[in-house]
């Protein structure tokens, strides 16, 4: 997949679907954004995502040959995978009340485009609280913005 079909689709997370009305409140993000065909495990079963669909701890996204997708987590933190990727939704606490803040991720294989939300914003440690795991090894994000390709 371009990197120009990645940014238009990271693009339309910003300007294309607005707010779900009936947030699930276990919920760690929703699909906004897909072209082609995308599927998440959850639970041992794979299904075909639809835009709005939630998604969950240990979810794994998968994208295929020519689709993409694009996912709103709770603080705002947008991710985009380009084709044949597949990303799990390792761990995700959102209550800054508590401060209890992480985002991690795991990229099996594919492009992940990551933005950083509320998280990045409020974390006093991005080391323990911000990362993406590849094959090659873990990034932990300290920057708002990130383009990652694992093979």
């Amino acid at each position: 997949m371009s990197t120009s079909l990645i940014k238009l689709s990271f693009l339309s997370l910003f300007f294309g679907v607005g707010s779900f009305a009936q947030a699930d409140e276990t919920a760690i993000a929703y699909v906004k954004v897909l072209n082609g065909v995308c599927y998440v495990e959850s639970g041992g079963a794979e299904r075909v995502l639809q835009v709005g669909d939630p998604l969950y701890k240990d979810d794994i996204v998968k994208t295929r040959n020519q689709s993409s997708l694009g996912v709103s987590f709770r603080d705002n933190t947008l991710v985009s995978l380009g084709s044949n990727s597949s990303l799990k939704l390792n761990n995700f606490e959102f209550d800054p009340d508590n401060k209890k803040l992480a985002f991690a991720v795991q990229l099996f294989e594919g492009t992940l485009l990551y933005i950083s939300g509320i998280i990045a914003k409020l974390t006093k440690n991005p080391d323990d609280d911000l990362q993406i795991t590849t094959p090659a090894g873990t990034i932990s994000v300290r920057g708002t913005k990130m383009f990652v390709r694992a093979e």
